[in-house]
């Protein structure tokens, strides 16, 4: 086991200050270790974990790629490739299929735009011309929307 001296050890740093090195939070740090993202680091004699300076690499490394809006299992997948020299050409497909992936995102989100932009200009026209007895025609579109789903579910 390692030897104690304070906050800092001998060989790394004390989960919470990983944590600061790293801009994550202890809970996040504790949940990549139970999915198995990131092992679990030596401890003290004392029974606290200690991270090295490799392992606050990797914990940076993992928080950089989810910064990028990779997922869980892609991060797993570039830890993997981290560890071959010649993995240039998979880390090529995951960063494709990553950007075919928020391509596809962008169009959705645009298309949700711009039906909000069309809700927005109905709504300044209702209230032109509303009287304290109208319905608000959004809502009432919106109803009817969730009234047709469910008879095409059925």
């Amino acid at each position: 086991m390692l030897e104690e001296s304070g906050t800092h050890m001998a060989s790394g740093l004390q989960i919470g200050k990983a944590a600061k090195a790293t801009g994550l939070t202890v809970d996040t740090i504790r949940f990549y270790q139970r999915i198995g993202l990131f092992k679990v680091p030596a401890r003290t004699s004392g029974g606290y974990r200690v991270f090295t300076q490799n392992e606050i690499a990797d914990l940076q490394f993992i928080g950089k790629a989810q910064e990028l809006g990779f997922s869980l299992s892609e991060i797993r997948e570039l830890t993997l490739l981290r560890q071959n020299a010649h993995a240039c050409p998979e880390v090529r497909g995951v960063i494709r299929r990553k950007l075919a992936n928020i391509e596809e995102k962008i169009v959705a989100l645009q298309q949700v735009r711009d039906e909000l932009a069309r809700s927005l200009r109905k709504c300044n026209r209702a209230l032109k011309s509303h009287t304290p007895d109208d319905r608000c025609p959004i809502l009432s579109e919106l109803q009817r929307e969730n009234r047709k789903a469910r008879v095409d579910e059925n």
